[in-house]
């Protein structure tokens, strides 16, 4: 199957995936960091209903986890589909090795606006909470104050994780893509199976061989004596 796309429509779909990603990012970092300042168990729980996560955050939550699963699915189906095309059209003995490069190349391009992105939505979603429960705003402190010390090595932590998954998905697609370019299309017929034709296509046949034996130049023989 193919499918035409423009540029523009692939940059936003681009755009779209690194969003879902980040958004699955902020919420795995984010309970990260709290667990890293506040460990698990009840101190944990108090630092959340403090902070003001009891309203909203089970349902961004689970927002996450939905993006997550449809990035997973496509990622999914993209590479199965893909794969089924290229055992289709590449010989068995046709071997591709690993492409470390590619993949290092899709790592550093993904991980730097993935880091920003978390770290941007981090900061302004804990401005946001200390704003609505206390009235005031934390600005960077959210990133480098008292209560969040371990704030940036958690997100580069859990940014890198998130970006070596969705760059390893990446170069798959991209390796398979290109093993694919210039092959000819899998064109798959449709094998009929042996059916009798109907009686009545004898006498169309019979009358079309006698028109053609009455109108052809050369019958293939003198004619008789009798004649």
């Amino acid at each position: 199957m193919t499918i035409d796309t423009s540029l523009r429509t692939a940059r936003v779909l681009r755009a779209v995936r690194l969003a879902m990603l980040g958004l699955v990012s902020v919420v795995i970092a984010h309970d990260a960091i709290f667990a890293a300042q506040y460990g698990f168990g009840s101190a944990f729980a108090r630092a959340m209903r403090d902070g003001g996560h009891d309203g909203y955050w089970p349902a961004f939550s689970m927002v996450a986890v939905v993006a997550a699963t449809v990035l997973g699915l496509r990622a999914v189906v993209r590479i199965g589909r893909l794969r089924e095309m290229d055992r289709a059209t590449r010989p068995v003995a046709e071997a591709a090795g690993p492409h470390q490069r590619g993949y290092r190349r899709e790592l550093i391009g993904l991980w730097p606006p993935l880091l920003a992105l978390v770290t941007v939505a981090f900061t302004v979603q804990e401005n946001v909470e200390h704003f609505a429960g206390h009235g005031h705003v934390i600005g960077l402190g959210a990133l480098t104050g008292p209560e969040y010390p371990l704030a940036l090595p958690v997100l580069a932590l859990v940014t890198l994780a998130a970006a070596a998954v969705g760059a390893l998905v990446r170069w798959r697609i991209t390796v398979l893509t290109a093993r694919l370019a210039g092959r000819p299309p899998v064109v798959r017929r449709r094998r009929l199976g042996a059916r009798r034709p109907s009686p009545r296509w004898a006498d169309v046949a019979a009358i079309r061989a006698h028109a053609w034996f009455l109108v052809r130049l050369d019958a293939g023989r003198a004619p008789p004596h009798a004649a």
